[in-house]
């Protein structure tokens, strides 16, 4: 079933001035519910401005986004047409609170999402906003925070006064006490050491497996081979194509996609230039590999 869906959205930034950029341009295909999706492409290929085409903080120049049943568009044409079919009304397509609770945001940069003088106060800003009483609110945020790693040490401490890990914990809790059905984080690992970054995608991935579809936009290829389940390449603002992590690393011409290859697939290739006859194809694991390679002639 698919949750979202991207109809021939593109969107452009200066729009009427001589320096306009075409950011995303005739993007077109769907995200299925429960999905573990890592949006990948090189700096400049539109990924961000894609994504927050999901909530209503960018509305598409030309097509639309759509989540569940709710419509993102910028485009007068479409708009028209939907108001005169009677499927929206004009009112509806450019509220966006209920969807905003559907998809939840984590932005690169935690510290500007982080702005109450306490972390339980932040984190229950969210629910509060949604229409939770004070005390619902409350142990909302406390749940959340302890689903993410930060117990009541942490409730009454300045966010501010926190490492980076610590930060995007409290950012993911802020996210995830409005319960939404989707979770989109954009580099959400940027800066961390191995161990932080290991913490945070073991806990987008028990977020994932509670239900929630999972976005990821990432610069890190191990991570897409580690964590999603599915990889969408966007280049020059265009979109390439969707598959599984191996088949998009196994690719003979992955250098045309400019993506870094992680160095498990680096290995595979060495071993087949190199004259390894075996065939290793289905290997998309260290141990998957070590099995093939321990294996008798």
């Amino acid at each position: 079933m698919s949750m979202i869906e991207f109809h021939h959205v593109s969107f452009v930034y200066n729009k009427k001035d001589p320096n306009r950029y075409d950011a995303i341009n005739d993007i077109n295909f769907n995200i299925e519910e429960n999905d573990f999706v890592a949006l990948v492409g090189k700096t400049g290929s539109g990924k961000s401005t894609l994504i927050q085409t999901l909530n209503g903080l960018l509305l598409p120049s030309k097509g639309y986004t759509k989540v569940k049943d709710f419509i993102v568009t910028g485009d007068k044409e479409i708009i028209k047409k939907l108001v005169k079919e009677k499927k929206y009304k004009k009112t509806e397509l450019k509220n966006f609170s209920k969807l905003r609770k559907e998809v939840g945001m984590v932005f690169q940069f935690p510290e500007y999402q982080l702005f109450s003088e306490t972390v339980l106060k932040d984190v229950m800003f969210g629910p509060k906003n949604f229409g939770f009483k004070e005390k619902e609110a409350e142990e909302k945020a406390k749940e959340c925070l302890k689903k993410v790693g930060l117990d009541a040490s942490y409730f009454n401490r300045s966010p501010f006064e926190l490492s980076g890990g610590e930060k995007r914990r409290v950012a993911i809790a802020g996210i995830i006490a409005s319960n939404p059905s989707i979770l989109v984080l954009d580099e959400p690992t940027v800066g961390l050491d191995p161990n932080g970054r290991k913490e945070i995608l073991d806990l987008v991935k028990k977020i994932h497996q509670e239900g929630t579809t999972i976005i990821i936009v990432t610069h890190d290829m191990e991570t897409v081979m580690n964590y999603a389940n599915k990889v969408i390449v966007l280049k020059d603002s265009k979109y390439l194509g969707m598959m599984k992590p191996s088949e998009l690393f196994n690719k003979d011409d992955i250098e045309t996609y400019s993506l870094e290859v992680p160095p498990f697939y680096k290995f595979k290739r060495y071993l087949k230039e190199y004259g390894y006859k075996k065939d290793i194809s289905e290997a998309n694991d260290l141990a998957s590999l070590i099995n093939i390679l321990s294996e008798e002639k």
